[in-house]
């Protein structure tokens, strides 16, 4: 699948009421969906957004990229400051981006359409599944953008729209940052593919090994600057008094919301947990772990009930902080660095005891809180089968919360 191929395309011939086979267990479809990876936002403040998360917030940036900018004609680029050339990626743990920043400018002259949301992107469980699930998404007649890998960040992927032009991300093997804080050198970014790969492609570890062997050196990526420790937060000296932990759930408006809701259920595979309403206004919470939500759909009507701006596709993205005494010491940190508390009602937020509105530069909403309600399925779990391993079948049936819970976040090996 190339850049090119973006139109819906026809239903093919596959049966799609077969089970598939995800690591010998059957699930209606190719892969499985274990948990919000990273977020995209195209800013029109740029400069601001990046103060806010980075300075604000403190998140880290692991690389910045000029890779959109460098396709543009010299009379667009010569209308960009350098900074809005490029396109950030930052952190605040170790998957080398959970995310990323990009002007507005750049976006919709690399022709894509106006959107105040660059991707959202979802983790699933193997290369496998990333390439198994861009065919059975692309034979069900979905609308597919490409696949492939990407650097920085050497995740293999496959993107495609939802019926709004949303544009999701299923990705595996995202690069770990660890206890040096350097990223990969650019000298290794040469892994970009933009279509589906062949099965298989060779380990992280060989890729490394590989490098080392052509004298690439391994310490030359990016490492960011940290603030100087101001606090002691829970024992530890910080630059600000609270760390973010967790990110989402993701918020977003959509025109259809049962079409919406059809989608990321019949296709990626979400669950509804409930539908909210707060008079005319209408949601639906959606789940693919323990979480009590990790994707909130609302009616457009609501954004203009909250004051937000027309041009925002999201109403919110979710970031979790470390305990709740850190909660409400960010919220008054960044309310005193010039955030603005935005009311929410309740009603529209449930699986959470004390959360917080703040908005960015752009109009956007960060959803801060410590806590959010882990439901278990309902029901009796699986029986336990203890006889001895050569006895077990090749394909199971999927219990009700398999694949949840915490998730292996690099490449294997």
């Amino acid at each position: 699948m190339t850049s090119a191929d973006i139109e819906r395309q026809p239903e093919l011939s596959a049966d799609h009421g077969h089970w598939c086979d995800v690591g010998g267990v059957r699930l209606p479809r190719p892969f499985k969906i274990r948990r919000l990876g990273h977020f995209g936002y195209n800013c029109w403040n740029l400069d601001r957004m990046l103060d806010f998360y980075i300075a604000g917030l403190g998140l880290i940036v692991s690389d910045a990229s000029g890779k959109f900018a460098s396709r543009l004609p010299d009379d667009v680029l010569s209308g960009l400051t350098p900074g809005e050339r490029l396109l950030y990626f930052t952190r605040f743990g170790s998957d080398h981006h959970q995310l990323v920043l990009m002007s507005r400018k750049v976006w919709e002259a690399s022709a894509q359409a106006p959107a105040s949301i660059n991707q959202i992107t979802w983790q699933v469980g193997s290369l496998a599944e990333v390439v198994a699930g861009s065919a059975w998404i692309w034979g069900r007649g979905e609308r597919l953008m490409r696949s492939g890998r990407d650097m920085p960040g050497s995740n293999w992927h496959t993107y495609l729209f939802d019926p709004e032009g949303h544009i999701n991300e299923l990705f595996y093997g995202m690069e770990q940052v660890g206890w040096n804080g350097l990223s990969k050198p650019r000298d290794m970014w040469s892994g970009v593919m933009h279509e589906v790969p062949d099965l298989p492609q060779q380990a992280e570890s060989d890729e490394i090994e590989t490098a080392r062997r052509a004298g690439i050196d391994l310490n030359g990526g990016h490492r960011a600057a940290v603030g100087a420790a101001a606090y002691v937060v829970d024992g530890i000296t910080m630059a600000r008094p609270f760390k973010v932990t967790g990110i989402g759930p993701v918020s977003l408006f959509v025109e259809d919301l049962e079409q919406a809701t059809r989608f990321y259920t019949d296709v990626l595979g979400f669950r509804v947990r409930e539908r909210v309403r707060w008079g005319e206004h209408q949601g639906v919470m959606m789940y693919n772990d323990t979480d009590h939500h990790t994707l909130a759909l609302y009616a457009a009507g609501l954004r203009s009930a909250l004051g937000m701006p027309a041009r925002l596709n999201s109403m919110a993205l979710g970031l979790r902080l470390a305990n709740y005494r850190q909660l409400r010491e960010a919220v008054r940190f960044m309310t005193g660095y010039g955030a603005e508390e935005v009311s929410v009602p309740a009603e529209l937020v449930p699986g959470f005891d004390y959360v917080s509105h703040l908005r960015d530069p752009d109009g956007n909403l960060v959803q801060l809180y410590y806590y959010q309600r882990q439901c278990a399925p309902s029901g009796p779990g699986p029986r336990t089968f203890s006889a001895p391993a050569q006895q077990w079948p090749e394909l199971i049936d999927a219990p009700e919360d398999v694949y949840g819970g915490q998730q292996f976040l690099g490449p294997w090996q």
